[in-house]
């Protein structure tokens, strides 16, 4: 059976330990798991020990790893997910990872559409459509989308939204335009996420030169 040949505090990160076996660099693990263990020189150590101790190491980073990057700002499950697989972590600890968050309750993907929905459209004016879009990239599931876009323009209503952005270009209600500029306004307000509905009578009352 292997067996721990020495314990020593990694040089560049105090806060892990360096464990060898039959003399060799094994693997090193966080001061939190180095104490909840029985750690010592002579003691026995099978390989899946080590390996479980490796995936249990890999988790913590993993965690801390998915806390950080929500203290940046709110995101989605699949958001962190995926960012935590970009970053090496395996599926299973990536995903791992995630659950825990999620039963702690620092992951709210309802939540998380509703902060990202007001920041969308209450800051860039952004419409139904291009806020649905957004919305699917960031992996939220249909039902939550759905009912985030219903909720946030009833705050921030779409014709509201559309005499903003036009005043912001310098055109006023009952504004002139010639054809050209209309037609940009109209694949502008497109672009932005607006139906012709939502825009038909800030465009219909435009005059033209």
């Amino acid at each position: 059976m292997p067996e721990i040949t020495a314990i020593k505090v990694n040089v560049k990160r105090p806060d892990r330990r360096s464990v060898y076996v039959d003399g060799e660099f094994a693997f090193s693990v966080s001061e939190g798991i180095f104490f909840q263990r029985d750690f010592r020189e002579g003691k026995e150590i099978s390989e899946t020990e080590i390996s479980e101790l490796k995936d249990e190491d890999e988790f913590e980073k993993a965690k801390l790893a998915a806390v950080n990057l929500l203290s940046y700002r709110p995101r989605s499950v699949r958001e962190i997910t995926d960012r935590l697989k970009r970053k090496g972590w395996s599926d299973k600890i990536a995903e791992k990872a995630t659950d825990l968050l999620l039963k702690k309750g620092y992951l709210n993907d309802a939540e998380f559409a509703a902060v990202f929905a007001r920041e969308k459209v209450k800051n860039k004016c952004l419409g139904p459509v291009a806020l649905k879009s957004e919305l699917f990239q960031t992996g939220v599931a249909q039902p939550i989308i759905d009912e985030t876009v219903e909720s946030i323009y009833k705050d921030f209503p779409p014709e509201e939204l559309i005499c903003r952005l036009l005043k912001k270009r310098g055109i006023g209600s009952g504004g002139t335009v010639n054809g050209k500029e209309k037609q940009r306004l109209i694949n502008f307000l497109r672009r932005k996420g607006f139906t012709w509905s939502q825009m038909e009578q800030s465009i219909r009352g435009l005059k033209i030169h």
